[in-house]
């Protein structure tokens, strides 16, 4: 996927994506609609490899059975709708180094949001260097105001 001139440049949390996943109705999977519809999502190899790692966990299984689609079809959907950053400056300001890859992407990218549900580590930061760490019912709020 190209960037658009005028789109929102949003970063979303493996958590949220997750969420999204499981749950087709839940708020994660409203803001990754609208996120997809109305913005440029951002991932680096580190923050989409997470996500294809942990949504092959076994105490996933169960929301995988009987489903409309795969956890494949769900990795290759959304990494079709991304734009691939290279990370050029490591961060390490975040309490949980796991949560850094975010904020890499985010400044990598010169995204505007990150779209966590993540309140002890990264919504905690908000907001870093100028980009808003929000949470997903915050990014629908947001974004359907502006």
């Amino acid at each position: 996927m190209q960037k658009s001139p005028n789109k929102t440049k949003v970063v979303i949390d493996t958590n949220i994506l997750l969420s999204a996943a499981i749950k087709p109705n839940s708020t994660a999977a409203k803001a990754l609609y609208k996120a997809v519809t109305e913005c440029d999502i951002f991932i680096s190899q580190a923050t989409f490899g997470e996500l294809a790692e942990v949504i092959q966990r076994n105490k996933f299984d169960p929301y995988f059975t009987n489903t409309e689609y795969t956890r494949l079809e769900f990795l290759t959907r959304f990494f079709a709708l991304c734009i691939q950053v290279s990370i050029t400056q490591p961060i390490t300001d975040c309490i949980d180094p796991k949560d850094n890859k975010f904020l890499e992407v985010a400044i990598a990218s010169g995204a505007s949001i990150l779209v966590s549900g993540d309140k002890k580590h990264l919504l905690s930061m908000n907001p870093y260097h100028g980009v808003q760490i929000i949470t997903a019912a915050a990014f629908l709020a947001e974004s359907a105001t502006s």
